[in-house]
């Protein structure tokens, strides 16, 4: 007897489009708590950390779609060039 487990494979996509909509929503709703000298700072810095998260999540994802392994090889596979002449 065989159990079927269904495959989440989608809930990367709705995490990552979560973070990439409510984020700048929350930023905005807390930079209107600030005074206003602060807030320009805060929207700046919080899309920067918004989308360093972004870039860093879709960049682990591709690495654990192709497996660390071979991901690695890869990396390590570049030729090794000298500077010197």
């Amino acid at each position: 007897m065989t159990t079927s487990t269904t495959f989440q494979g989608d809930f990367f996509t709705r995490a990552i489009t979560a973070v990439a909509i409510l984020g700048p929503i929350l930023l905005a709703i807390i930079a209107g708590t600030l005074p206003e000298g602060m807030r320009g700072d805060l929207i700046v810095d919080g899309h920067i950390f918004i989308v360093a998260f972004l870039v860093t999540a879709l960049a682990l994802r591709v690495v654990y779609g192709m497996g660390f392994a071979r991901a690695r090889k890869l990396l390590a596979s570049s030729p090794k060039r000298s500077l010197t002449a």
